[in-house]
This record gives C-alpha cells, sequence and structure tokens, in this order.
C-alpha cells in the first residue's frame, strides 16, 4: 500500500462532507434520493477513513495492532459492494421492487469477510503485520463489480428518464470507480477504488443538480422546458411518436377549498401516478398549472389506451381516501414523419381531443369546444 493514497482519501472525505451538507441544506430531485445520496456517501466517507486508518496501521504499526486491523479490514470488505449496491436504488425500479434478493451477494461477501477473520479467505496478513490477498479475495472484487455493471446497465436500461447527453454523463460516472477496480486488480500496490467512488459521488452530485433545472418542483417530473427541449429534438430527428395531452380537473376548486398546500399534494398524486401507468411506455412532463404532457416515441395505439386504462385504475384506488376527486381528461394523437402534421398541428389536435373527453366528464359532451373553454370548463 502506497502512504501518499492518504492525501487522496482526505480530500475525498472533505469534499464528500461538503456535498452532504448542500444536499441536507437543498434536496436533489427529491427528498428520497437526496437521502440515498447522503446515506450512500456517509458509507464511501467511513470507507475512506477506515481505508486511512488501514494503510496508517500496516506502515506505522506493523504486527503490534493486528487485531484492530482485522476489524477494519472485515468492516471494509464488508462494506466494499454497498456503495454500488444503493445506488441501484437511484436508477433502478426493478432493483427497489427485488432488493432482497439482489442483496444476496451483499450478505455473501459480509459472511467471507468477517470468516476471513479466523480463515484469511479474502484477506490474512503476513508476518510483518503486512495486508496479503487471499485466496476468494477476487470474490469480493467480483461482486463490487457485478453491481457496478448492473448500475450501468440500468443507467442505460433507463433511457425513458435520461436524455442522451444525461446518459452518456452517467455512463462515464459509474465507468470510473470499475476502472478503478480494474486496475488495482491488476497492480498490487494500487489504492483507487474508494478515491476514485468519491469522485464518482461527486460529479454524480453535480449531475443531480444539472437535472434538478428540468424538473417542476411540485410534481417531481420534467417541466415545461425540458418538455420543449425534447420537442425540439424530436422534430430534428423526424421520428415517430405520439403526444398525450392531459388536464388535471378542478385543481383551483382544491386549491379555493382544501388550500393550496392540498392542491400541491393532488399535483404531486397525479403526477405520481402519471408515471406509473406510462412506465416504460413514454416520459411524462407537467407543462402548466394542471397540464401534462406525456411523450411517447413510436408508441402503438394498443399501448395508449393500456397506459391510460392503468391510469384510471390507479386514480380509483387513490380517490377511495380523498374529498375532491383527482381526474385527468385526456387525448391523444400520433406524429408520423413524411406526414402534412407538424409537431404543433399534433399537439392541437391532442389538445382537442383532451377537452372532447373533458366535456364527457362534465356532460357537457356536444357542444362547441372553444364555447366550453371560453366558459372557464377547464
Amino acid at each position: 500500500m502506497n502512504i501518499s493514497s492518504i492525501s487522496t482519501d482526505v480530500i475525498g472525505v472533505i469534499a464528500l462532507l461538503f456535498t452532504i451538507i448542500l444536499a441536507k441544506r437543498n434536496a436533489v430531485i427529491d427528498s428520497y434520493k437526496t437521502k440515498i445520496y447522503i446515506f450512500v456517501s456517509g458509507v464511501t466517507i467511513s470507507l475512506l477513513i477506515l481505508e486511512i486508518f488501514d494503510i496508517l496501521l500496516e506502515f506505522s504499526y506493523g504486527i503490534e495492532f493486528l487485531e484492530l486491523h482485522k476489524i477494519i479490514n472485515i468492516i471494509g470488505f464488508s462494506l466494499t459492494p454497498l456503495v454500488p449496491y444503493l445506488l441501484l436504488f437511484l436508477n433502478s425500479r426493478e432493483i427497489f421492487v427485488n432488493k432482497t434478493l439482489y442483496a444476496i451477494p451483499l450478505i455473501i461477501n459480509a459472511l467471507l469477510s468477517i470468516l476471513s477473520y479466523k480463515t484469511g479467505w479474502v484477506f490474512l496478513f503476513d508476518t510483518q503485520g503486512q495486508h496479503v490477498r487471499g485466496n476468494l479475495f477476487f470474490i469480493s472484487i467480483a461482486i463490487s463489480t457485478f453491481y457496478y455493471l448492473l448500475l450501468i446497465f440500468s443507467v442505460i436500461k433507463n433511457d425513458l428518464e435520461y436524455d442522451n447527453e444525461d446518459l452518456t454523463f452517467l455512463k462515464f460516472v459509474f465507468f470510473v470507480p470499475l476502472t478503478a477496480v480494474i486496475l488495482q486488480i491488476t497492480f498490487y500496490g494500487f489504492n483507487l477504488i474508494w478515491a476514485s467512488v468519491a469522485l464518482s459521488l461527486l460529479l454524480y452530485y453535480i449531475f443531480l443538480r444539472e437535472l434538478q433545472f428540468k424538473y417542476d418542483v411540485t410534481s417531481g417530473i420534467k417541466n415545461r422546458k425540458a418538455f420543449e427541449k425534447e420537442i425540439e429534438r424530436y422534430d430534428k430527428n423526424h421520428d415517430n411518436f405520439a403526444m398525450v395531452v392531459l388536464d388535471l380537473n378542478d385543481l383551483k376548486k382544491i386549491n379555493d377549498t382544501k388550500g393550496h398546500n392540498y392542491g400541491d399534494e393532488a399535483i404531486l398524486i397525479s403526477a405520481t401516478v402519471l408515471q406509473e401507468s406510462f412506465y416504460g411506455v413514454g416520459k411524462a412532463y407537467r407543462i402548466g398549472g394542471d397540464e401534462f404532457c406525456v411523450i411517447c416515441n413510436n408508441a402503438t395505439k394498443a399501448n395508449l389506451d393500456s397506459s391510460l386504462a392503468r391510469l384510471e385504475q390507479l386514480l380509483d384506488i387513490v380517490n377511495q381516501k380523498r374529498d375532491i376527486k383527482i381526474v385527468f381528461a385526456y387525448g391523444y394523437e400520433f406524429y408520423k414523419k413524411n406526414t402534412n402534421d407538424s409537431i404543433p398541428d399534433v399537439f392541437s389536435k391532442a389538445d382537442k381531443f383532451m377537452y372532447e373527453h373533458k366535456a364527457k366528464l362534465k356532460g357537457f359532451y356536444g357542444r362547441r369546444i372553444d364555447d366550453l373553454d371560453a366558459e372557464g370548463l377547464s
């Protein structure tokens, strides 16, 4: 081990402490992601501190504090795969649902690390108190690598959540510790993993902060600015897609009778249900006070009808406990390249179908849409 790596670890600890303080002051994206980020950063700081103590004990005291040295290594090796495992919760819906199943390698690694106190399977120390890799050292590294690869795969798979630029940056961020793992395995004297993880978390924090400008604070989904940027991308690429325009009925009534906090809660619930309904089908945006839109790339009519049916089902469940029901009026239209319809035309048609649906919900169907809109139907 190279004692010069201590300074790198110290810098990593200081940098992550600052990001934790900033994350506590202002949540990144939402409170859930902020808690996960803070916890992951805390684990990484602990591992960096353990690595510092490990280096100091090996170079300064040798065999003198062998038992403490072993305990530090048990904790360090046990916690090593925890960071990429927890980061998966920020990027993968499947991991969250099956978290117990995906935690099995984590448990196996912890058991091997604990047993190494006597067996030396993962690590051991020579007569001079110098750290030596055990025969099963590769298992701990392989489990960490597995989680990092899973993390990168989940980012790539979750392309509905991120733009192409976001995906490129995220892949780089998570490839950094993966590269460090490979180098540390190849060159025995290198201590790169935890300094690289600290760097990745710092970059990830910056990424989340930048991403925040694309999100609506109240609803937690992407905002109108992000919507317009996505429309520009579709306009340039001439992709086939569908636009679902939705309007949250009676939001003004909710705000007037229950207060704006209750109204904000209704917006958040509506956006959450909307995302759930169109998961894997399209991206949801809040484009106005009570207006939402979902952009669905290469979606079919069956996809949209199924998602809207799911939306109705979920709202029925939510509304069982609400005085004023959450109701969406919606309409959709398809954009196909090589046709005369422009994207604004497609949006207008979807918006018109939404107003027709709103009229049906309110019992005004059959009257002119322009008149209904003028009368304050929305």
